[in-house]
């Protein structure tokens, strides 16, 4: 079934859903299934890191053993608008470091780019223009009334690749039956897909290596998988020296030299005198030997200004001037709240919105109206009186619930939504499935990991 967007010019997939193996199962058999998935990634030590004190522990991350369904209709189509909106992006994000063409056009306020604290002027000059700016994007979709929405566009450091991979392997390992059975579309390519993406950025002779901020980001595990998995090695700040003429890895006395690096680094910290000068793990230098073309850094330190949330209501037009065509994936309204009479209007309607910190991450400082407390709600208003631009406001959308097993075993429907990864090589590839972010609870609105959501597998029909 087919439903047309508003504007009649782009046609949507739209379907009744498809259920989750074991869904019509006995309780007992869900249960059953639910505590092998569970020991699995505590014995797999698929670990995401909470904050306990002030401190970062990891933990197995929580994990739901019915997995997601789309078909493959649907996710053809979705495939075809993920590579639409990435590929608008990264000429915004060329643009936005060269002619600036969009900001003249008057479709893009120049403050939005000038003003934004993830556009450096160190990183300008030719590497900034070249194609591929993006190598990896993660953009979260959520499912509304059977249409697909973006909520996010993840360019930064998008992260949680590794646990659909580990979502994949877990069924594989301990209900291979199930996926007999539906035969979905195989996620292990990812690795060689990224891993190719970075050797078509640069052919030089030299390492490639994924840089790391260490064990206590939250996400160290997903780190240390996927340089498993691309065979390379996981390096941290202090084994980098950079300088204009290139990068190296000190080595048993020696400097090694590295051709392409795979941060997991928010741009801004990778190197203190191009990004912050107070980053205390960035690596003098690196921007020197990126606009030198000396070594590549995926995903480019440009991608941070498409990737502030103040730009996401734009990112529509952004697809009709660089591509010529109409945008695919539909979005929530998105309010900025630097203008007064925006935010007295969102203020006076705060259970509509959800409120969201400009350059935050991880679903830190994001508050919902509905369930905000007394104090949230004091806390939103007075952060947007002191620095109205540091927020925007997103219509509260009552996003897909799916079937989740209790711990008794029995079916409970929580909130999910979807990260899909597009690895852009030649042309983006999305990964046939991405991740499935689920609520810890029936009654929670966020599925963000460091807010205690878990994983779902994401099967796409072959």
């Amino acid at each position: 079934m087919v439903q047309a967007l508003p504007d009649q010019s782009v046609i949507a997939p739209l379907r009744g859903g498809i259920q989750a193996p074991l869904t019509v199962a006995a309780a007992a058999e869900r249960k059953r299934l639910a505590d092998q998935t569970t020991a699995w990634f505590a014995r797999n030590e698929v670990h995401f890191g909470v904050s306990v004190a002030g401190e970062v522990v990891q933990r197995p991350i929580p994990y739901d053993p019915l997995p997601r369904i789309v078909d493959s209709i649907e996710w053809a189509w979705l495939e075809r608008a993920l590579a639409q909106r990435v590929r608008a992006l990264d000429e915004f994000i060329r643009d936005s470091y060269g002619d600036a063409r969009i900001l003249r056009a008057g479709l893009v306020p120049p403050s939005l780019v000038y003003g934004s604290s993830s556009w450096f002027r160190s990183c300008r000059g030719p590497a900034a223009l070249r194609p591929g700016q993006v190598c990896i994007a993660g953009v979260d979709l959520v499912r509304v009334a059977g249409r697909w929405l973006v909520l996010e566009d993840n360019l930064r450091v998008p992260s949680g690749a590794s646990y659909a991979l580990a979502s994949r392997r877990a069924l594989a390992d301990l209900a291979p039956e199930l996926l007999a059975g539906v035969h979905p579309r195989a996620l292990g390519d990812y690795p060689r897909r990224l891993l190719a993406a970075l050797e078509h950025r640069s052919a030089d002779k030299g390492l490639t290596v994924l840089l790391s901020p260490g064990p206590a980001n939250a996400a160290y595990y997903e780190h240390c998988e996927l340089a498993r998995l691309m065979g390379i090695p996981v390096v941290l700040a202090g084994d980098l020296v950079a300088s204009h003429r290139g990068c190296w890895l000190r080595r048993d006395g020696a400097n090694v030299p590295v051709a392409r690096i795979y941060h997991r680094y928010s741009p801004e910290f990778l190197d203190p005198l191009g990004g912050r000068d107070d980053s205390l793990i960035g690596i003098p230098f690196l921007f020197a030997a990126w606009r030198q073309g000396r070594v590549v850094l995926a995903n480019a330190p440009t991608c941070g200004v498409a990737d502030d949330k103040r730009l996401f209501p734009y990112v529509p037009s952004l697809i009709r001037y660089y591509l010529g065509e109409q945008p695919m994936l539909e979005q929530p309204l998105t309010i900025e709240l630097e203008n007064l009479s925006n935010r007295r209007s969102v203020l006076a309607r705060f259970d509509d919105y959800v409120f969201k910190p400009v350059n935050g991450s991880g679903g830190k400082g994001i508050v919902f109206g509905p369930v905000a407390s007394g104090e949230e709600r004091a806390a939103i208003s007075a952060a947007l009186e002191r620095a109205p631009g540091a927020m925007v406001a997103q219509s509260l959308l009552e996003i897909e619930r799916l079937p989740c097993v209790a711990s008794s075993g029995d079916l409970e429907w929580r909130r999910c939504d979807l990260r899909a990864f597009v690895v852009v090589d030649v042309d983006p590839w999305v990964m046939p499935g991405g991740l499935t972010r689920v609520a810890p609870g029936t009654d929670e609105w966020i599925v963000n990991s460091s807010a205690g959501g878990g994983v779902k597998d994401t099967w796409v029909e072959s």
